[in-house]
This record gives C-alpha cells, structure tokens and sequence, in this order.
C-alpha cells in the first residue's frame, strides 16, 4: 500500500470519526430533549393528581366538619329542650312565689 492509499484511508477514517461524534452528539441531544419532555410530563400529571388529591381530602374534611356540626347543634338543642321542659315545670311555683311575695309587699305597706 502506497503512502497516499494510507493517508486516504486515514483521511477516511477520520472523516468517519468526525460523523459518528457529530451524529452521536445529536443523538444525545435529542435523548435529553425527550427526557426533559417526559420529566415535564410526569411533573404536570403529578401536580394534577396532588390537586385532585387535596381536593378529595379538603371536601372529606368538610364532610366530617359538617356532621360533626350537626352533632353539636343537635346536642345543644337537646339540651334547650331539656332545660326548657325543667323551666317550664318550676314556672307555676315561681309564678306562685312571685305572686305571694307581691301580696305580701301590699300588705306591709297598708297602715
């Protein structure tokens, strides 16, 4: 082999080397594009699923809040109801007292 048929071959090989690094530089540039459009695409989803997730969690907890509001309205108007009816059976004798002490605030003033 002639010096010029190894320096072409040289040359070619070269040349060659030249294109994979420039195709393998492509290559890893579109492999990080994509990569970053996945790692987008996997951060969108995950931010969609956290809101639905606090959405759930925020209206359970309105639920819980809700009944448990019911349960303290209902207590407290059990208790109105129990202390009207306690009220309501001591009002004749209070009544009556009120009456009597009247009478007798007349009566000591009358000479």
């Amino acid at each position: 082999m002639s010096r010029e048929e190894v320096l072409g071959r040289v040359r070619e090989a070269e040349a060659k080397r030249r294109k994979m690094e420039e195709e393998a530089l492509r290559n890893k540039e579109e492999v990080i594009r994509e990569a970053q459009r996945e790692a987008q695409r996997i951060l969108e989803q995950a931010a969609t699923e956290a809101d639905a997730d606090a959405g759930e969690l925020v209206a359970a907890e309105g639920r819980k809040l809700q009944e448990e509001r019911r349960r303290i309205v209902a207590a407290g108007e059990k208790e109105v109801a129990r202390q009207r009816e306690g009220s309501s059976a001591r009002l004749p004798g209070a009544v009556d007292k009120l009456y009597k002490e009247f009478v007798r605030q007349v009566n000591a003033q009358t000479p």
